[in-house]
């Protein structure tokens, strides 16, 4: 008995390596587009403590337990878009374009697009400075100074 328990035991393990390899395998064209949310939604969390620091306001486990539950919901939107892109949209989007994975990209960029936003929202409120606004007096700025380049 104890026997056929450690065997069983060890055609599990193996059985769930293989499984797990597989996931893995099929997951590697968007393993860096994964990463980068994931940092995002860390950078997110980090600017949120940060606020909650600067601002006197309590750090609960409800506000910490939203970035497991943001992780794990953007995680798997872009691997369901990617299954979806990979497996039903493929010819059609392969008609319009030659960009691979377009349909996960753009899901992923409208992810980043929403924390950065919330980072900026957090930054502005410790700071009081807007980040987008910034940014775009200094394209204005740069602008600027590629004409002058230009007329000199």
């Amino acid at each position: 008995m104890k026997t056929e328990l450690l065997q069983l035991s060890n055609n599990l393990k193996h059985s769930f390596a293989a499984v797990s390899g597989i996931v893995i395998s099929f997951l590697m064209p968007i393993v860096p587009l994964i990463l980068i949310v994931g940092a995002a939604i860390s950078l997110d969390t980090l600017t949120g403590l940060y606020k909650s620091y600067k601002t006197n306001k309590p750090i609960t486990s409800r506000g910490l337990s939203a970035m497991v539950s943001k992780m794990l919901l953007y995680q798997l939107a872009l691997i369901l878009f990617f299954c979806i892109e990979k497996f039903v949209l493929s010819d059609i989007i392969g008609i319009l374009t030659d960009i691979p994975l377009i349909l996960t990209k753009l899901v992923t960029t409208t992810l980043l697009f929403i924390e950065l936003t919330s980072i900026n929202e957090n930054y502005k409120d410790v700071t009081g400075i807007n980040v987008w606004q910034k940014f775009r007096e200094l394209l204005k700025r740069a602008k600027k100074v590629s004409d002058e380049v230009k007329d000199f």
